[in-house]
């Protein structure tokens, strides 16, 4: 039997492998009813696979925008990610991300301080500069 990983697809999977070895013998068998029924649970074990691999995906992707969320800070006009020890990342969009929790990075506009953004069309916007 495989190591069970942290997702539990291998689990699964050897649960699966299992189902198939019975319904093969079941098949050659004539046992035709128990073959449908093994085949039922092949079907409904390979549903939960994706959805708790649907899952899976969802909580990582949670898990990053919670931690993102902890670096996002507003200032200057736009938002920043401040890391420690780290120069700020940005400017992105306030509009965009008060909006959608999306960081779209604002690109430079006339002067030094302004910014715009590509998405949303948010112009003019003035970067202070840090005091």
């Amino acid at each position: 039997m495989k190591k069970k990983n942290s997702s539990g697809i291998d689990c699964v999977m050897d649960v699966f492998d299992g189902l198939k070895t019975a319904g093969k013998v079941l098949q050659e068998a004539g046992k035709i009813e128990q073959y449908a029924q093994i085949l039922e649970a092949q079907k409904n074990i390979l549903e939960q696979q994706k959805r708790i691999s649907d899952l899976e995906i969802e909580n990582k992707d949670l898990k990053e925008k919670l931690e993102l969320k902890g670096k996002v800070k507003f200032e200057r006009n736009a938002y920043w990610i401040v890391e420690e020890g780290k120069e700020d990342d940005g400017p992105f969009c306030s509009c965009c991300y008060d909006d959608g929790k999306k960081l779209i990075r604002m690109m430079p506009g006339w002067s030094e301080s302004e910014r715009n953004c590509p998405k949303c069309k948010n112009k003019g916007v003035s970067v202070r500069p840090i005091q």
